[in-house]
């Protein structure tokens, strides 16, 4: 339960409350200071659990700011739109990924974010430079405007990497494959043949905010798979340690394996290459997609996510129309 207590991102929540405070007693630059240091430690946590208590957060912290600041400059309402705008996008793919996906309505945040800085861009142009009005939104919107840079910039990748599709599609044999789950027990994909489907779920690793709502969503809904008889089984590059800590943390009960040396996903096809993201990551060849394959009891497959709309995992609905239109004798109940 511990683990899943967010440290900063509820400090966050203490600045919030204590910046009217600060505000009210004379102090309207510790008030501001404040509430930019809750912003970024909102932000620190972003990637580590993605709820919505943080997504809230981002937006609470933000629109606070811009009230703070429209009030004290006469500038209202346009800090207090532009901060709201600038954290929305920042917050609104990770927020409805079902519908925006890794490569859909790129226009639809990157716009908000452009629209952001356009608005504080608009507040502050007849205004002489002091510290808290001009650069205390800078971290709001370009934190917003970096991230969906990165998702438009992702996306080209991502699509031009997807568009022969997987190496494993529907209809084929899955490849059998043996790895380590987050407790360091060896699982085989052979294993289930004869007595379970499977669905595999490739993430991106525990850096990927998208991947914690993709694990989730599958955790909602765990009893209906359950009650088709199928096993969900997670396949990512981080290692044993990682995996046990993010399944701990973001509240998972499935099997967690790690591909370290990324050969299973790369026999999929589910690798790709992003110069900038691998800049940052350390894995062992490119970056795995987040896609998922339905697996039936004779080891073949019947539904593959579709790698021109990376996303679709987040809609299980997909995955059930299929279980439905497999032999009753084909989908145990888990025993």
């Amino acid at each position: 339960m511990f683990q899943r207590i967010h440290p900063f991102t509820s400090l966050a929540v203490i600045l919030l409350a204590a910046a009217p405070v600060m505000a009210i007693a004379g102090f309207p630059l510790a008030a501001a200071a404040a509430l930019v240091a809750a912003h970024a430690f909102v932000w620190l946590e972003f990637k580590k659990y993605t709820s919505q208590f943080q997504f809230g957060m981002m937006v609470l912290t933000a629109v606070a700011l811009g009230i703070l600041l429209d009030l004290r400059y006469s500038t209202w309402p346009l800090l207090t739109l532009s901060l709201l705008l600038a954290s929305t996008a920042g917050v609104a793919r990770q927020a409805f990924m079902q519908r925006f996906t890794y490569v859909n309505l790129l226009w639809a945040d990157s716009g908000l974010a452009l629209l952001g800085l356009a608005l504080f861009g608009l507040a502050i142009r007849a205004t002489e430079f002091t510290a808290d009005l001009w650069l205390a939104p800078i971290f709001p919107i370009a934190s917003s405007l970096i991230l969906t840079a990165g998702y438009v910039q992702d996306a080209w990748q991502i699509r031009k990497s997807t568009r022969f599709g997987y190496r494993i599609q529907a209809g084929m044999e899955a490849m059998d494959f043996e790895l380590p789950d987050q407790e360091g027990k060896l699982v085989k994909l052979s294993d289930f043949r004869g007595k379970h489907p499977v669905l595999l779920i490739f993430v991106r690793g525990d850096w990927c905010p998208g991947c914690h709502m993709m694990l989730r969503t599958y955790e909602r809904n765990r009893q209906r798979f359950m009650d088709k008889g199928v096993h969900v089984v997670a396949i990512g590059p981080d290692d044993i340690e990682v995996n046990r800590d993010m399944v701990s943390r973001i509240g998972v009960r499935y099997l967690m394996l790690s591909d370290a040396s990324q050969q299973v996903s790369d026999r999929y096809g589910v690798v790709y290459n992003n110069p900038v993201l691998e800049a940052g990551i350390d894995y062992a060849q490119g970056i795995p997609l987040p896609a998922s394959f339905l697996i039936d009891t004779d080891g073949m497959v019947r539904y593959v996510s579709r790698p021109d709309r990376v996303g679709e995992f987040l809609d299980p609905s997909l995955i059930f129309s299929v279980l439905e239109q497999l032999p009753t004798a084909a989908i145990p109940a888990w025993n």
